[in-house]
């Protein structure tokens, strides 16, 4: 059975790296001591579509700290570099959020889509909303610096989103009380407590329905589906549906079904929908996926006749792949091919 794999351990995009990597330099380390133990170099983190490991980034962390020491407050000097630009159509859709309580419960829902280690939630009373950012999963040796770096992280975009300083209500903290304490209470504005069961910050339930100056629906309708496309994207090339996804798009023939995959993966048909359903997807999501990726592909780059297309896809009918192409892209596959093939 494979390892279990922890909330923070997902694929994230190189530029939570960088910043970390960056924050070493300024503090006088070489690119090879921050980047040591983790397989990059300084040239790939300028690569703006290159994903990482959480594993990764969590390395350069651990590397900061080993050089520069734990007392300097550096989560905090890292948190203050992340703003909305930081995570591309993550960041659009918290701008475009209509007030505080849509941008928080969107930005909870695509997570996966940032470079959180501390999960985050939201729990209301009738008078307070709190936001839990939750730590205790991460290795403890870096604990205390991603609980700094994701708490203020998040302060940093709210500020972003809303150029206000939000009244806090409580400011509770899981980390023993660090010698720069006082920073964190100057840029909180609110004394903290430490040693605390949970990281918690509360405002005031009424602040939640503060309007965002750049809201707009229709674009967070907009990014919302990207947002949700992307998590799609990642699932595929990830873990057990990652290999899935290889093994549907490697068929020279027709696409094979889901006892043919695991049968090739050497599992049964019920340990491939148990461990698919740990990673919150389902074959049939993979698959139609796959199938949309290959028939743009087809369609692009190879002159096949749409009815070979549609058996190589798995469809007994072209009328039947016609269907559901339209449905992924709003086009024909022959209208698709015009717009986009040289054939």
């Amino acid at each position: 059975m494979p390892p279990h794999r922890q909330p923070w351990d997902f694929p994230r995009n190189v530029a939570s790296t960088r910043i970390l990597f960056g924050l070493g330099r300024e503090h006088g380390l070489s690119a090879r001591d921050c980047l040591s133990g983790t397989g990059l170099s300084e040239a790939q983190l300028a690569q703006p579509e290159r994903m990482v490991e959480a594993m990764q980034e969590m390395q350069v962390a651990r590397n900061l700290l080993r050089h520069l020491g734990p007392d300097i407050g550096l989560g905090l000097d890292a948190g203050l570099r992340y703003h909305p630009t930081t995570f591309g159509i993550w960041g659009f859709a918290l701008q475009s959020s209509p007030n505080v309580w849509k941008a928080v419960e969107v930005g909870i829902r695509y997570t996966r889509l940032t470079c959180a280690f501390c999960q985050p939630a939201m729990i209301t009373t009738a008078k307070e909303a709190m936001l839990i950012c939750e730590g205790k999963d991460v290795p403890e040796d870096v604990r205390d610096f991603f609980t700094d770096r994701d708490s203020t992280m998040i302060l940093q975009l709210q500020r972003d989103v809303l150029p206000m300083q939000l009244p806090l209500t409580r400011l509770e903290l899981s980390r023993p009380r660090p010698t720069y304490a006082d920073r964190i209470a100057a840029l909180y504005g609110y004394e903290p407590a430490f040693d605390q069961p949970h990281n918690r910050l509360g405002i005031s339930i009424e602040l939640t329905q503060l309007p965002l100056p750049q809201g707009d629906v229709a674009a967070l309708k907009l990014c919302e589906d990207e947002c949700q496309r992307l998590l799609t994207l990642r699932k595929l090339q990830s873990g057990l549906a990652g290999r899935i996804r290889d093994q549907l798009m490697m068929s020279s023939r027709t696409m094979p079904g889901m006892q043919q995959v695991a049968d090739a993966l050497q599992i049964s048909v019920r340990t491939l929908r148990r461990r698919l359903a740990q990673e919150d997807t389902v074959f049939e999501t993979l698959a139609d996926d796959a199938r949309r990726v290959l028939a743009e592909e087809l369609l692009q780059t190879t002159d096949m006749r749409i009815e070979d297309i549609a058996e190589r896809l798995g469809y007994a009918e072209p009328s039947c792949f016609s269907r559901a192409f339209k449905r992924w892209s709003g086009l024909s596959p022959r209208q698709f091919r015009q717009a986009h093939s040289p054939f």
